[in-house]
């Protein structure tokens, strides 16, 4: 899916490994702070740790290096809720994190060490942030899209949806809560703590789906035992609303509906 176009944004296809394309970029537009996105998502990490060090912690430290080379005030890395084991007991705080076990909770936690060690020296102001499950329009990639985002798809193109772990109770926050979270983080001037996490609603893969089924009453699901990538669902994020007075404000049924509305209008705009 394009980009819209928009007189303020400057749009850049560029390679996260890339230093001189990195420092290029930096170096043009000279920004206050810089939201850190890129990264290889959890099935690609497993396939591929070598690419998954490449992409999510030295490009991770590289661009960190350049921040401070070209005056970055504030760093903000999209850490993850995958910094927990799965069987933490609840609720999961921020001090509960070390023990990943897949291997871009390892990469995402060594990013956050990475940038601690730059604050810890004075360089930069490194923050992170630590999201549930992440889902909404184009977040297609990783294991945890096939119970979330990957479910609505299925419904919007009236597909059956195949449902590995009905029961599994999952955190999910919606995109647009992510997005209010890391604006919060931006825009302090200040902030207590350096990790913060953000968490959405919780229900089962199966309660999930018939939300969904709310809105696309003909959404069809088959439910097929099998394995699946699993995290932490009940998560302590009172750092964040109390600091930041911040709030998820897209859950259960408003969190799809926004979902479909917006998914539908995208592709109306698209047919133009």
């Amino acid at each position: 899916m394009p980009f819209f176009e928009y007189p303020r944004i400057a749009y850049y296809a560029a390679d996260i490994t890339n230093v001189h394309q990195m420092n290029s970029i930096l170096a043009k537009h000279r920004p206050d702070a810089v939201v850190h996105l890129a990264a290889l998502l959890a099935d690609a990490c497993e396939q591929d740790p070598i690419s998954a060090t490449k992409v999510n912690i030295v490009a991770t430290q590289d661009l960190i290096e350049l921040s401070i080379t070209h005056g970055v005030r504030r760093f903000i890395f999209m850490s993850s809720a995958s910094v927990y084991h799965p069987q933490t007991p609840e609720p999961v705080r921020e001090e509960d994190a070390g023990k990943p076990v897949s291997y871009y909770g390892v990469t995402k936690y060594t990013g956050e060490l990475v940038g601690l060690w730059y604050w810890s020296k004075g360089l930069i102001d490194f923050r992170a942030l630590r999201p549930t499950v992440v889902f909404g329009p184009g977040r297609f990639k990783g294991p945890s899209a096939e119970y979330s985002s990957l479910l609505v798809e299925a419904a919007l193109r009236g597909e059956k949806a195949i449902i590995k772990n009905p029961e599994d109770r999952v955190n999910y926050i919606y995109v647009r809560d992510v997005s209010s979270a890391l604006i919060a983080l931006v825009e302090a001037e200040s902030v207590s703590y350096r990790a913060y996490n953000a968490a959405g609603f919780v229900c089962s893969v199966k309660e999930f789906a018939e939300l969904i089924r709310k809105y696309v009453p003909s959404f069809q699901y088959e439910i097929k035992p099998a394995e699946a990538v699993r995290y932490a669902a009940v998560i302590d994020d009172s750092r964040l609303r109390q600091e930041f007075g911040w709030r998820p404000l897209y859950t259960y049924e408003k969190a799809i509906e926004d979902y479909i509305e917006t998914a539908r209008r995208g592709v109306e705009l698209f047919r133009i």
